[in-house]
């Protein structure tokens, strides 16, 4: 039987760990009624996953890049870049 990694408090878990924990959280909050330290430590956690996830996606989409078709059919890839928050008014 294989074993499942663990990950130390020194590590960082996988985006998906990340995500699956912050989601478990989620449920344990809204499923049932915790006592409010067991609460406020949970919701601390999932503060903490938030904000790890949020950065996470920021950097993959940093490195999204954008296939563009030439006139001549030949492909380049191009950095994607995000519209301006002032343009989507």
């Amino acid at each position: 039987m294989a074993a499942k990694k663990k990950t130390t408090k020194d590590e960082e878990p996988s985006f998906e760990d990340a995500l699956a924990r912050l989601e478990a959280i989620v449920d344990e909050l809204e499923g049932g009624e915790p006592p409010l330290e067991r609460a406020l430590k949970l919701f601390e956690e999932g503060v903490t996953l938030g904000r790890r996830c949020g950065a996470q996606l920021e950097e993959a989409e940093k490195t999204i890049t954008l296939l563009v078709e030439k006139a001549d059919g030949s492909l380049s890839e191009e950095p994607l870049d995000p519209p301006a928050d002032d343009e989507a008014e």
